[in-house]
């Protein structure tokens, strides 16, 4: 690594004392511990003066110690607190965030995050600080985190402390009422009333006990800082009376619960309602079976190729599993016992994102496919009562086509289905309303 650098000053000696202009006149250096995700910085050649190399020992930290969350004279937010550097940190940044965005952040991202806001440095400790100028919901988890830098700006570690802000007072007790109207093997009706005292209510369908799990999954995602606001996000608009609605595309005989978040005449959060229903039972009680067609292989070399398939379940089916797989890795890996055994799971195992797994009624899609190339279009349902039938399976030679499609190879040869899906928008949750104040009180 040594000779790596001295090569690289007697290079920039090279470089900047010719006169060509053929040569490189910038130096880049790249650096970060995941390769994928290298930041990159560069340098004007004929501005750098000398290239030198030091050595930093120790822990470079700003140790925090948390006293606590309250409120000014003025109702804004406070946080007490001490921070110590360590002997090798020469300064820090701090910042509040919610917790579930500081999770997702390394320290290595931390230092990005911190760059990207060009956020302030402090140079002193603060034994019995006081940090300001910070906007907090009430009822939510934050974590507050500092990042040292040594005496050159190269940033070391961060310490962060975890705390919770407590509940706001509400006028009155915004709540609702609920009834479930009516339910069927795909869906389900309800009616939410609110109260006097909400003046309007979200809400959001989940799977039964899923809430949670799915706002520390995309809360981050869009900014969301607690699970009240991303049942407000993802309700779109409020509602001010009675209202009913009903949800669709769902599974039969599962458990669901609607989370509704009532708001009070001062915008202020209520507690969260938790209406739980169940979907009826579809599907007979004999044996559940699918009927496999398909047409003629669409699409063009530029755009790819794609195979329509219909998969027609029976009057005894619940839900089924359809894939359509490369017949020589089929005959190759699998026998139809053991390849029936391997989709009756409740999940893809070739893709465990896969959101038409447990298909409800006909199931006509198309799949990406290789023209000239034999397939197997395979299914598997269960009945009413969750009894699996037989393995349907139907062999298909596409018809070969004058150029190679220009998709990617499908994996252990199972082809994607085409669907669309909508892209998500990140965020972040603002926390600092202007400039970030931090003093030592007596």
């Amino acid at each position: 690594m040594k000779k790596l650098f001295t090569i690289l000053a007697l290079a920039l000696a090279t470089l900047t004392a010719s006169a060509q202009t053929d040569v490189p006149n910038r130096m880049l250096i790249k650096q970060g511990s995941n390769p994928q995700f290298p930041t990159t910085k560069g340098f004007a050649i004929d501005m750098v003066q000398e290239v030198n190399f030091a050595r930093v020992d120790g822990e470079i930290k700003a140790n925090i110690a948390f006293d606590g969350y309250s409120k000014t004279e003025n109702g804004e937010d406070m946080l007490k607190l001490a921070v110590t550097r360590t002997e090798s940190c020469e300064s820090y940044c701090i910042d509040v965030l919610p917790a579930n965005i500081a999770k997702q952040y390394t320290d290595e991202v931390m230092a990005s995050y911190f760059e990207q806001k060009n956020t302030q440095k402090f140079y002193q400790d603060f034994t019995s600080g006081q940090l300001t100028g910070i906007a907090l919901e009430g009822n939510t988890e934050y974590t507050v985190v500092t990042l040292g830098y040594d005496q050159y700006g190269v940033p070391g570690e961060t310490s962060r402390v975890d705390f919770t802000t407590p509940k706001e007072q509400t006028l009155g007790t915004p709540s609702v009422t609920w009834t479930v109207d009516e339910t069927t093997g795909t869906s389900f009706t309800i009616t939410v009333t609110p109260n006097e005292d909400c003046k309007e209510f979200y809400w959001c369908q989940f799977g039964k006990g899923e809430a949670q799990q799915q706002f520390e999954q995309f809360g981050p995602m869009f900014g969301c800082a607690n699970l009240s606001d991303m049942i407000k996000r993802f309700s779109f608009v409020g509602y001010t009376e009675a209202t009913t609605n009903t949800w669709n595309s769902l599974l039969p005989l599962t458990d669901y619960e609607v989370v509704v978040l009532p708001v009070d005449k001062n915008d202020v959060y209520g507690d969260l309602v938790y209406i739980p229903v169940t979907t009826a039972k579809q599907g007979g009680d004999g044996v559940a079976e699918v009927t496999i067609t398909y047409k003629e292989v669409g699409g063009d070399a530029e755009n790819g190729y794609y195979l329509p398939l219909t998969f027609t379940p029976n009057d005894q089916t619940s839900i089924h599993h359809d894939l359509l797989i490369e017949k020589d890795v089929y005959d190759k890996d699998y026998t139809d016992e053991s390849f029936a055994t391997l989709i009756k799971s409740d999940t893809n195992p070739f893709n465990a994102y896969d959101n038409y797994w447990n298909y409800v009624g006909v199931d006509d899609a198309t799949w990406n496919c290789d023209p000239g190339k034999t397939y197997y279009a395979v299914s598997i349902a269960k009945n009413g009562n969750g009894e699996y039938g037989p393995l349907a399976k139907v062999e298909i030679a596409t018809s070969p086509k004058n150029a190679p499609a220009k998709v990617a190879k499908a994996e252990n040869g199972v082809a994607n289905r085409i669907a669309k899906a909508a892209k998500a928008k990140a965020g972040v949750a603002p926390v600092f309303k202007g400039g970030i104040q931090l003093k030592n009180v007596k």
